[in-house]
């Protein structure tokens, strides 16, 4: 392997610098937050800096190669996450009434969580070309990439898992937009979308999913069942104020008032610890890291690199805005981690994976 020094300049250290940033805060957030657990505090958090090492190396590796190699194998690396989400209904571990992870060599692991860099990969290669003539994609163009789209949502909707095959959903649907739809495309796919809601209600979602929807339009109509772990949520994260109850001194998660609060509800605990003013800073620096991705596509003068550094902006941003809107119950509860935030190792190596793939565009942006 042939590393060219000369590319470790062109390392961009403002994402760098961010992101470490937002990790270290997490894993000191993680401590507090697994406090009140049986397995005690340091046993998530050293399985949690295992996950940061393995990203950590995912990330050296994929930086050595041009990314444009990558991309050129995305249909192998989508055809792998594929056949192991497959093997997950054959095979898989089954947990809080879902079956979502394979044990490898005792190590659990979701490998829908895999699919959100894959899918924006394969998309990439796909539309680059179209995305260089400048040309609006009509529907017969997008017909192959729905298909794509489609085909890992539904079988992970079927784990079930909403959260997970909304994320990969919409991402995908703002990397068409960023290529470029025709008029009439997106009125198609409008139409769809609607037509598709009461499908979905009706014949894919599970019952628990449906009252966690109809519990957020009416808080009252089950307060004491699905509604109350997520106005739970909204009062451990009010009742931080403006300076928050101090780092250890959440009472909430430690009473087991908030459900799962070291991996989808993470953030009601910094909340109540830190506040207003601790939310503010973190809300700045995910915010500031999406910006700093955007500029990335905005900067790269290829256009595979464009829509890549794109879409992984947008899977980001996504699941930091659903997290944070459930945890503040103006989100129904669907099971989206915090990147970078939320307990979680195929969370973590999915989203460094993905980090490893911006920093590669970045290296390489003036270089074919």
């Amino acid at each position: 392997m042939n590393i060219d020094k000369r590319r470790l300049y062109h390392l961009d250290w403002y994402l760098i610098i961010n992101g470490l940033a937002i990790l270290l805060v997490g894993l000191i957030n993680l401590i507090s937050a697994t406090r009140s657990i049986e397995a005690g505090p340091y046993m998530l958090f050293i399985k949690q800096l295992v996950a940061v090492f393995i990203g950590f190396i995912i990330i050296a590796l994929i930086t050595a190669y041009d990314y444009r190699l990558i991309a050129g194998y995305s249909k192998y690396w989508y055809i792998g996450a594929l056949v192991l989400i497959v093997v997950v209904f054959i095979v898989g571990s089954e947990g809080g009434g879902a079956k979502r992870w394979l044990t490898i060599f005792g190590v659990p692991f979701q490998p829908s969580e895999l699919m959100k860099p894959v899918m924006i990969l394969l998309l990439a290669n796909m539309l680059h070309q179209r995305k260089r003539e400048n040309e609006p994609l009509g529907l017969r163009d997008i017909l192959l990439p729905l298909a794509y789209i489609l085909v890992p949502c539904l079988l992970i909707l079927k784990q079930p898992d909403l959260g997970t095959a909304l994320v990969i959903l919409i991402s995908c649907f703002c990397v068409l937009w960023f290529v470029g739809l025709k008029k009439s495309t997106y009125a198609v796919l409008i139409t769809a979308v609607l037509a598709c809601i009461p499908v979905l209600w009706m014949f894919m979602m599970k019952p628990y999913q449906k009252m966690r929807v109809l519990s957020l339009i009416d808080p009252g109509l089950d307060p004491s069942g699905y509604g109350y772990h997520s106005a739970q949520a909204k009062i451990a994260v009010g009742s931080g104020q403006l300076f928050g109850k101090g780092y250890l001194n959440g009472t909430q998660h430690k009473l087991h008032f908030i459900p799962e609060h070291h991996t989808d509800f993470i953030f009601t605990v910094f909340g109540e610890e830190w506040g207003l003013i601790g939310s503010i800073v973190l809300f700045a620096l995910f915010l500031s890291f999406t910006h700093r991705c955007l500029a990335i596509s905005k900067n790269t003068s290829d256009d595979l690199g464009s829509i890549l550094t794109f879409g992984i902006a947008s899977i980001i941003f996504i699941q930091f805005t659903v997290n944070i809107l459930m945890a503040i119950n103006l989100a129904p509860v669907v099971g989206v981690p915090l990147p970078l935030f939320s307990y979680g190792g195929s969370s973590m190596v999915s989203t460094l994976l993905a980090i490893g793939l911006l920093l590669n565009v970045n290296m390489r942006r003036y270089m074919f």
